[in-house]
């Protein structure tokens, strides 16, 4: 599954970028698949994309949260979400139509 970490940090510094490809690495299941990058509209939030191994959302949340607190421990705020992948929304259109009735 595919994680998306955005933390705040007042004005990051390189241990900030540090922190943020820890925090990716600690938990993810393939190390090549993190990468961190700011965030296009404010360049204080700091955004590290992975992959984890798929699990029920709210046992990774635990996982992710762990990681926050120990990798981005100088940050002032954070956002954990779970994008899914084109591939899983394209699933989802063609069960949603599925599921429609016809009139």
């Amino acid at each position: 599954m595919n994680v998306r970490v955005e933390v705040l940090f007042d004005a990051p510094d390189e241990d900030a970028w540090v922190a943020m490809g820890s925090l990716g690495r600690e938990v993810t299941n393939d190390r090549r698949s993190v990468r961190v990058f700011v965030l296009a509209d404010d360049p204080d939030w700091l955004v590290a994309e992975f992959t984890m191994a798929t699990e029920a959302q709210y046992k990774a949340l635990e996982k992710v949260e762990r990681a926050v607190r120990l990798c981005a421990w100088e940050r002032l705020d954070s956002s954990i979400s779970f994008p899914k992948s084109e591939a899983e929304r394209a699933r989802a259109r063609r069960k949603t139509q599925r599921r429609r009735p016809e009139c």
